[in-house]
């Protein structure tokens, strides 16, 4: 049995290995989940016009300025031009997001291969731009739409680095059930791309 053999069958064989890289693989799905959730539903929910015996009211305008986007209508896709048009993300998210997807879809599509082999491994690391993009989602439409329509609070007295939304807190309750270690480095990592993409949304 050669080296990586020997190594696919000790991570499939080992009851620890098979188990965190259950979790690692769960973990990265999930957070994938909060960062689609965070770049359809804000969009749909803002041309939804409240709900009836069918279900949510979406406005006609959701499918002329939206979906009318993407060439095939496909809800994810048009969100991210959306965005991209409003100046809520960059052309560097989009191609972070075209990674993450793709990663998702590998973890999703070929578990066995990331269980069982020597060469696949869950990223975990790769949450650290999720969250990065997660952040500058959820605080530009925090700070730009819920904050403007609404008067109890001022948004100029805002400051941007203390909005934490449902999202960036579930996100964080992931990271802290990585390893002690491995949770405190991505959330020190955490921190620091929340207060990068502040700054750059500032600038």
């Amino acid at each position: 049995m050669n080296g990586k053999a020997h190594q696919a069958l000790e991570k499939f064989l080992n009851p620890e290995s098979l188990r965190s890289n259950l979790i690692a693989a769960s973990i990265f799905i999930t957070g994938y989940e909060i960062l689609k959730d965070s770049i359809v539903d804000q969009i749909r929910s803002f041309y939804t016009n409240g709900f009836d015996e069918n279900g949510l009211i979406i406005d006609k305008n959701y499918k002329s300025k939206v979906l009318a986007l993407d060439a095939k209508s496909n809800p994810f896709r048009a969100s991210i031009k959306w965005l991209l048009a409003h100046g809520v993300i960059d052309t560097k998210d989009e191609i972070i997001i075209s990674d993450l997807t793709q990663h998702r879809n590998d973890i999703a599509h070929q578990l066995p291969a990331f269980l069982s082999s020597a060469d696949r491994d869950v990223e975990l690391a790769r949450l650290v731009d999720l969250v990065a993009i997660v952040t500058k989602i959820d605080r530009w439409w925090i700070i730009n739409v819920e904050l403007e329509t609404q008067d109890e609070i001022d948004p100029a007295k805002v400051k941007p680095e203390e909005i934490m939304s449902g999202h960036m807190i579930f996100l964080h309750l992931l990271l802290t059930t990585v390893s002690s270690e491995d949770s405190n480095q991505l959330y020190k990592e955490f921190l620091k791309q929340t207060e990068r993409s502040t700054s750059a949304s500032a600038d």
